[in-house]
């Protein structure tokens, strides 16, 4: 099994990290030190099968970061292992499925039964996914793909300890923020807990639009497409930003949504 250790604070990853190298199941093992660089890591790949993750972390806290990667994932999410100072979570964390719940400072008698645990949650999930394989037939006229599910019509931000709902329409622009991405409306920009990856997936294709690897922007809202030099543009938006980007080989399909003179492309 792939492993993953989320823990903010360096000793308790080191000390994880060699209690696991002492354990047979586990093939290799990388580390997090932040709920953000644990997303990047989901992104980058390659996939794990199971997240030992500590709990009380600055920012994202790791019951929101499991819930987070599960409504990602799905069925394809790992298996979560809960490792924390404190018991207090035990509620959240098994209310999310997590295959175990342990205490630090942990035993290597204790993290071999987690570990045990973890092995048989992912072979029953193995053989589920075969079994409803082998009992839904593809259909022949079937298309290959279709959407994971309907685009998005509104996301949720945390501000202030509540939650503002802001629907997809309101939004103008996006912008990567180290792993995640910042929304921008008309009344100012929201960090989301969702990467620009997933927001590109899941928002409406026909309205929205990957300048750059770090920018996406409502199509609706470009007003003046500026070039820079060397096939390079800036948008210029609606509500007035004018640092987007347009990298130069998403050009082309830009040209095709939103048709410009013949000769701009080349300047």
């Amino acid at each position: 099994m792939r492993a993953l250790v989320i823990d903010d604070e360096l000793p308790a990853r080191e000390e994880l990290l060699w209690l696991l190298e002492q354990c047979p199941q586990i093939s290799a093992a990388a580390q997090a030190e932040s709920a953000k660089a644990a997303l990047a890591r989901l992104e980058a790949g390659p996939p794990v099968d199971v997240v030992f993750l500590d709990i009380d972390m600055p920012g994202l806290n790791g019951v929101r970061l499991a819930q987070l990667w599960r409504d990602r994932l799905g069925d394809d999410a790992p298996v979560f292992i809960f490792v924390t100072a404190y018991d207090a979570h035990a509620v959240d964390a098994f209310a999310l499925d997590a295959a175990d719940y342990l205490l630090k400072p942990v035993r290597l008698s204790r993290l071999q039964q987690a570990i045990e645990r973890a092995e048989r949650r992912l072979h029953q999930g193995a053989q589920a996914s075969a079994s409803e394989a082998s009992e839904t037939p593809p259909s022949p006229t079937a298309p290959a793909s279709s959407p994971a599910s309907t685009p998005l019509t509104r996301i949720s931000v945390e501000e202030h300890g509540s939650y503002r709902v802001i629907p997809v329409d309101d939004i103008i622009w996006i912008e990567a923020d180290e792993g995640f991405a910042t929304v921008h409306t008309a009344t100012g920009g929201y960090l989301t807990d969702f990467s620009l990856k997933f927001l590109e997936e899941n928002l409406p294709a026909d309205h929205f639009f990957r300048s750059h690897r770090s920018f996406i922007v409502r199509l609706s809202a470009i007003s003046v497409i500026a070039p820079t030099g060397a096939g390079t543009y800036r948008l210029l938006l609606s509500d007035g930003t004018t640092g987007v980007p347009l990298a130069r080989s998403r050009a082309p399909e830009l040209k095709a949504r939103i048709p410009w003179s013949a000769n701009a492309i080349e300047e």
